[in-house]
């Protein structure tokens, strides 16, 4: 494939550039040890099998995956509402980047590539995580479903980044991890799609002709996108 006319590359954020699983076991972790004397009869290890169990990723999730720890471990000095309070007030520190992600966005920086993040969720959650990658200053704009009033995988929410970057689908490349939320309307869109795929993902995948690439580290971006900085 000729990439050579590529100005963009955008990003999915948990799961491509931000190491969720390492994050949310962190996370839970120290909620767990927050909240110790309250769990007596409870294991780290269950409490971390049983909320990984019922986590979707979604922020707006959390009250039903609370709802459903209290009952299920018989909890009756907490309410769901402490858990979620506690979620809400810590979760947004909890931020790993994998081992090349700034690497990697610093060397698109530098090559001339604009760049830009694609998250749903909190504009102001979101930025803090940028930062706390070390990328913010590497990445020309975030596109937020609190900003643009649509969630992925909704157009809109990619036609925003599109507007932003002032860049057309075939010119931006888009790198996530879900096949529904981020391949599938960014190759819909008319974008070159990148899927980001982890070993220990789900066994979701996308269509064969939903995907023009896939990469299991975010620096193998520079690999392919070198073809087209020769001669420049």
């Amino acid at each position: 494939m000729d990439l050579t006319h590529v100005k963009a590359i955008v990003f999915d954020l948990e799961g491509t550039l931000l190491d969720r699983n390492k994050s949310r076991e962190k996370f839970i972790e120290e909620q767990y040890e927050r909240f110790h004397d309250y769990f007596v009869r409870i294991q780290l290890e269950d409490f971390k099998r049983k909320f990984i169990e019922l986590d979707d990723d979604e922020d707006h999730d959390k009250p039903e995956l609370y709802k459903a720890i209290i009952k299920d471990f018989h909890i009756d000095r907490l309410t769901w509402k402490d858990l979620f309070s506690d979620f809400e007030m810590h979760f947004y520190r909890y931020v790993f980047p994998y081992y090349d992600t700034q690497y990697t966005l610093e060397k698109l920086t530098q090559y001339g590539y604009l760049t830009g993040v694609i998250a749903n969720g909190k504009s102001k959650i979101k930025q803090f995580r940028l930062h706390a990658l070390g990328i913010e200053d590497n990445v020309n704009y975030l596109s937020t479903s609190e900003t643009v009033g649509y969630r992925k995988p909704h157009p809109k929410i990619f036609e925003d980044m599109l507007t932003q970057l002032g860049t057309k689908p075939e010119e931006t490349m888009y790198v996530g991890d879900d096949p529904l939320n981020d391949v599938a309307p960014a190759r819909a869109m008319g974008m070159i799609s990148v899927w980001f795929k982890e070993d220990n993902e789900n066994d979701l995948t996308p269509l064969p002709e939903e995907v023009d690439f896939t990469i299991k580290t975010t620096e193998e971006l520079l690999s392919i996108l070198s073809i087209s900085k020769k001669g420049r």
